[in-house]
């Protein structure tokens, strides 16, 4: 009998645990709500495929996750999009898209002559630095001015504040130096920014530095 019964609290146990891995968003950090976000393992997950908190798709012909990919509403009441391309310690690819202002679940088409919202991605050059011995970052973007770029931002849901859906776009290098033959081509890419209010947490303050 005392066999039968440790055996019963064993699988009641592993059931519950089941159970609960199953239940929403794996929230990680106590101060975050995710409770609303939804699970891409679920089946009823309303067509999410990538995690909250990331973004997956193919850049320059090569598929990348990025982790963390997250927004925020600055001082200015700008919405501003970071997305850095996971583990990447070297050349720090990053993207980076401004809503000035945010205008809610729609389709954002933006043509080379567009201002919002912006779109950017940073690369750290790695062959050169400025003449005071500081990292330069490449900047690529939608917006060039010069009948060049494109970008599709399409936001399909809001749960608890995250945003969800997919991009793509073509983006041409314009700092330091104007050089179009460099571009960035975003595919398909499906993103879950989760929100993080202002001023942001300690560990996400370093995504801001380039």
């Amino acid at each position: 009998m005392k066999k039968l019964l440790i055996a019963s609290a064993l699988i009641l146990g592993a059931s519950m645990a089941m159970f609960s891995c199953n239940n929403g968003a794996y929230d990680a950090n106590p101060n975050v709500d995710d409770g609303a976000a939804l699970n891409p393992l679920s089946p009823d997950s309303g067509g999410v495929s990538v995690y909250l908190g990331s973004m997956e798709g193919v850049l320059n012909n090569r598929k990348l996750v990025y982790a963390p990919a997250f927004y925020y509403v600055d001082t200015a009441g700008n919405t501003q999009i970071i997305a850095r391309v996971k583990d990447d310690s070297i050349f720090h690819r990053t993207l980076r898209v401004t809503f000035a202002p945010y205008s809610g679940i729609d389709t954002y088409s933006v043509t080379a002559g567009d201002m919002n919202p912006r779109v950017n991605f940073v690369k750290l050059d790695t062959s050169r630095v400025d003449l005071a011995g500081r990292k330069i970052y490449n900047t690529y973007t939608a917006n060039t001015g010069d009948k060049l770029g494109y970008a599709t931002i399409n936001i399909i849901g809001e749960e608890g504040g995250n945003y969800r859906g997919y991009l793509f776009g073509k983006l041409y290098r314009v700092l330091p130096e104007k050089q179009f033959a460099d571009t960035m081509s975003l595919e398909y890419t499906e993103f879950y920014f989760r929100k993080l209010n202002w001023p942001l947490p300690p560990e996400y303050l370093q995504y801001l530095a380039n």
